[in-house]
């Protein structure tokens, strides 16, 4: 079992590229960003992504975070990293989300 330690800072610096490049505009907290090494229900090895936003902005595009798993899937792929990214996105109340 991998543990938290195991998620080097090139996995993570290329994690937070593709969540900056595609979330910026809709208030993405780069410092805020927490990526860990973790299992999921079944005992897998997963890693957990947890996604802050800032308090207002522009409506957020459900679009936008339905592909960016694959995005972030696919760019560790290439990297040799089998873990799969569960990104968990931290809205505070106050936003909205786009139609």
């Amino acid at each position: 079992m991998r543990k938290q330690h195991d998620v080097t800072s090139n996995i993570k610096e290329a994690i937070q590229k593709i969540l900056d490049e595609a979330l910026s505009a809709h208030g993405y907290r780069k410092a805020d960003t927490v990526i860990v090494a973790d299992e999921d229900h079944d005992g897998d090895p997963v890693l957990r992504i947890d996604v802050h936003y800032d308090e207002r902005g522009a409506p957020i595009d459900p679009e936008v975070l339905a592909g960016l798993v694959t995005r972030v899937r696919e760019r560790l792929w290439d990297m040799g990293e089998d873990r799969f990214p569960h990104i968990r996105h931290l809205v505070p109340e106050t936003r909205d989300f786009a139609s």
